[in-house]
C-alpha cells in the first residue's frame, strides 16, 4: 500500500448503523435486550443496550463534521456519511490528507462497556461478535482502515476464544476495557492471573492490546447535566486522559508486562504531556518501594519495551520526547469527534510537532503506527 501524505491516524471511530445488531441477532432469544436506536419523548434516536440509553446527548459523536462544531446528530437522518459509509471516509480521509485510520468503536463506549454491562453473557459475547464481523466485513475489505476487535470481559474464556476468532478474521488489534471489574463486580481484577490465557492469546497473535481513554469513568468527574452543548463536549474530552493515567500506572507495576514481554499495549486517546510524571512518579515509588528486590522491573524500561500512547493536539510533551520515547508515540486524528484535527490535520501536525526532527516526525505520524500494525509503509 502507497501512502501518498505519510500520516496514519492510530485512533479514530466508526459509527455503528442503527440495525447492526438487529440485523445479527436472534430476536426470539433476546429480544429488546438487544441493542438498538429508539425514539425518546422528545423525539430524538438514542442507542439503547438492555435496560439502559447509551448517550444521552446525541446519537453519534460526529462534531468534527459539523457546521458547528459541537453539533452532533439527534437522528440518523442527521448523522454525516463520512462518519459511517467507508467510501465517504475515504473521501474525507483524502480532503484531510490522511493515509490509514485505525479503527475504535463508537456506540458501545470506548471500551465497549456498553455490551459489558449487558446482564447476560452470553448476549455480551453475541453482541461483540455481532460487531467484529461487521467491522470485518464492511470496513477490512479497504487497506485504509485498520479494524481492532472488542473483547467481552464477562468471561475470560469469552474473551480468549473471540480474540482468536476475530484475529484470524483479520482484525489488527483488541480493544478491551482496562477496568473490567468496575462494569461487572463478578469477574476477576485485571491483575488477577485468570486473565493470563488471554495475555497469553494477544500476545501469540502479535496485535496489541488497546486500553481506550475514557472507558473508566468511576475515575472522572460526571460532566454537569446542565452544561451547554460547547462546554459539555469540551470537558468530556479534557476529563477522558484521567483514566488513562491510572491506566498506565495499572500496567507498568501490575506484573502484566513481566509475565508476557512481548505484550504490547496502546493508551488510546491518552495524550502525552502528562506521561513524563507518571514514568516519574512509578520509578521513584519503584525505587522507594525496593521493588527491585522483587524482581519487578523499572516502569520506565517496561514502557519504552511495549507500551504506546498516542497525541492529536499537543505540543508541550515533546519537549520531554527523550523521556517518553519518540518510538513510543502514535499520532491520531480523532475523527469524527469535534476534539479532531479534521479538517486541517497538515496544520495541526506542522504546528504541534515543529520542534521534532523530519525522522522524529515520521516516526510519529507515521512508522510507529505502520510497524506496530504490521502496514507496508
Amino acid at each position: 500500500m502507497t501512502l501518498r501524505h505519510r500520516r496514519i491516524s492510530a485512533g479514530d471511530y466508526v459509527v455503528e448503523p442503527p440495525d447492526l445488531w438487529t440485523s445479527r441477532l436472534p430476536r426470539e432469544r433476546w429480544g429488546e435486550a438487544i441493542p438498538h436506536v429508539a425514539r425518546q419523548p422528545d423525539g430524538a434516536e438514542r442507542w439503547v443496550f438492555g435496560d439502559r440509553v447509551g448517550d444521552p446527548n446525541c446519537l453519534a459523536r460526529t462534531g468534527a463534521l459539523a457546521e458547528e462544531r459541537f453539533d452532533d446528530p439527534q437522528n440518523w437522518e442527521q448523522v454525516p456519511r463520512a462518519a459511517h459509509d467507508p467510501a465517504e471516509r475515504l473521501a474525507a480521509m483524502d480532503r484531510d490528507g490522511v493515509d490509514v485510520q485505525v479503527l475504535y468503536p463508537g456506540a458501545a463506549g470506548h471500551g465497549a462497556e456498553a455490551f459489558a454491562a449487558l446482564e447476560d453473557p452470553e448476549l455480551e459475547a453475541a453482541c461483540c461478535a455481532a460487531y467484529n464481523d461487521w467491522l470485518i466485513e464492511t470496513w477490512g475489505r479497504e487497506p485504509r482502515f485498520v479494524p481492532q476487535c472488542v473483547l467481552p470481559i464477562a468471561s475470560v474464556e469469552a474473551a480468549r476464544a473471540e480474540l482468536e476468532r476475530s484475529a484470524a478474521r483479520g482484525h489488527r488489534g483488541a480493544v478491551m476495557h482496562p477496568f473490567p471489574w468496575h462494569v461487572r463486580s463478578d469477574v476477576p481484577h485485571v491483575h488477577d492471573t485468570a486473565w493470563d490465557p488471554l495475555w497469553a492469546a494477544i500476545q501469540a497473535a502479535e496485535i496489541p492490546l488497546c486500553w481506550p481513554a475514557g472507558a473508566g469513568a468511576r475515575f472522572m468527574l460526571e460532566v454537569y447535566p446542565g452544561f451547554e452543548p460547547p462546554l459539555r463536549n469540551a470537558f468530556e474530552s479534557a476529563r477522558r486522559p484521567i483514566s488513562n493515567a491510572i491506566a498506565v500506572a495499572s500496567f507498568l507495576l501490575g506484573g502484566i508486562a513481566e509475565r508476557f514481554p512481548r505484550l504490547k499495549l496502546v493508551f488510546a486517546s491518552s495524550s502525552v504531556d502528562w506521561i513524563v510524571f507518571q514514568l516519574e512518579n512509578s520509578d521513584w515509588e519503584w525505587h522507594q518501594s525496593q521493588l527491585s528486590k522483587e524482581n519487578i522491573p523499572l516502569p520506565s524500561e517496561v514502557f519504552h519495551r511495549q507500551c504506546y500512547v498516542t497525541t492529536w493536539f499537543e505540543s508541550a510533551g515533546f519537549a520531554q520526547r527523550e523521556v517518553i520515547g519518540i518510538e513510543n508515540i502514535l499520532w491520531q486524528s480523532e475523527f469524527p469527534l469535534s476534539t479532531s484535527t479534521y479538517p486541517d490535520s497538515a496544520e495541526s501536525i506542522e504546528r504541534n510537532l515543529e520542534t521534532l526532527s523530519a525522522g522524529e516526525r515520521e516516526r510519529v505520524v507515521c512508522r510507529n503506527a505502520a510497524d506496530l500494525y504490521g502496514l507496508d509503509s
